[in-house]
């Protein structure tokens, strides 16, 4: 009876739930996310070339080969229409990698006290890449289509090992232990984080190209948090996205800042949605805004979530992306070639 008494009130109370955060049984939504293409294409035949600035340069190099390959999947992923023609493309896609690093650095702890006292202990790792390149199509005859710059940064440090290796394989592979070469379960004696940290940033580079191009229209499963949020959760569930954030906005701040962090991100949540089911590229580009400035601060609240990292990116495509949308018809685009004036 005790039991059924303790169970109740706490579905009642869901502040005195222990602690905010994605659970074991996690809380998820699907969100339809649409970005039309930010140009048109001259014809269904592309080509695409990825080279580096320093082929020399092993994670250049890498970055590029990846490049190229990912790119090309994407586009024909969204468009089922085009085709990779290499000898007679109607556009050609023109990728070069200036920067990439890619870093992996054991964190350790030293030991407050015990027989080990003083001894430092693996205690995570802190990972960093940058991505920085150039990308322009043009026509078969040289005609600009579209280009831009594009920069992509990813950093961040797991503190809990074992997670970090159960929950981001893609992200860190193994992780290197003091002292000794670490061995995994296939025996492998080599830590392989710098590729997978280069594949993230090239996945990311490669969906910003695709979504200048093509209209990309992906099914996207995102996590909730949950705690004392359960309760307003259950708009999501049914699409009230408004009364969603307008609730987490008004209720007061949990008295914990990496706990409230989780109502900032589903602050975040509920702007991007609203962001995609936006009327116009003006109205979707505020909520991205939003969304995008919730994220940052539940990811600086709460620095160790490592369920804050890909929101912040996801959603800076779609921002980046609107931008361009909104700008008036008759305002030239950042990245339109100058054209050259008469000479006085």
């Amino acid at each position: 009876m005790c039991k059924l008494l303790l169970a109740s009130f706490m579905v009642l109370c869901p502040a005195l739930l222990p602690g905010q955060g994605f659970g074991a049984l996690k809380k998820t939504i699907v969100l339809e996310r649409k970005l039309p293409a930010a140009v048109k294409l001259p014809g269904n035949a592309f080509n695409v070339k990825a080279t580096a600035e320093k082929p020399q340069d092993e994670c250049q190099k890498l970055a590029a080969d990846k490049l190229q390959s990912m790119v090309e999947t994407s586009l024909i992923r969204f468009n089922s229409q085009l085709q990779l023609n290499p000898d007679k493309p109607d556009t050609l896609i023109v990728l070069k990698v200036l920067i990439c690093s890619a870093v992996a650095t054991p964190v350790h702890d030293t030991l407050p006290g015990g027989k080990k006292r003083g001894q430092e202990q693996l205690s995570g790792v802190k990972v960093n890449g940058h991505l920085q390149m150039t990308y322009q199509a043009r026509t078969r005859g040289g005609g600009f289509v579209d280009g831009e710059p594009i920069d992509v940064k990813y950093s961040h440090e797991f503190n809990q090992v074992t997670g970090a290796i159960s929950e981001t394989k893609k992200i860190l592979g193994k992780i290197p232990h003091p002292g000794g070469k670490h061995k995994d379960d296939e025996g492998e004696d080599q830590p392989q984080t710098k590729e997978d940290i280069i594949g993230i940033l090239v996945d990311r580079a490669a969906q910003h190209v695709a979504a200048r191009l093509v209209n990309t229209n992906e099914r996207v499963t995102i996590s909730l948090a949950r705690g004392s949020l359960d309760q307003n959760n259950r708009y999501a569930d049914a699409g009230q996205w408004t009364k969603f954030v307008e609730n987490l906005e008004t209720m007061p701040p949990l008295p914990h800042l990496d706990d409230d962090a989780y109502r900032l991100y589903n602050i975040g949540v509920g702007d991007e949605a609203l962001g995609y089911k936006a009327e116009s590229p003006a109205s979707a580009k505020r909520y991205f805004e939003q969304a995008v400035m919730q994220y940052r601060k539940a990811g600086e609240a709460n620095p160790q979530e490592k369920y804050f990292i890909e929101p912040v990116n996801r959603i800076e495509i779609a921002l980046e992306h609107y931008k361009q949308l909104s700008r008036p018809s008759d305002a030239p685009a950042a990245n339109t070639p100058p054209k050259k004036g008469k000479s006085n």
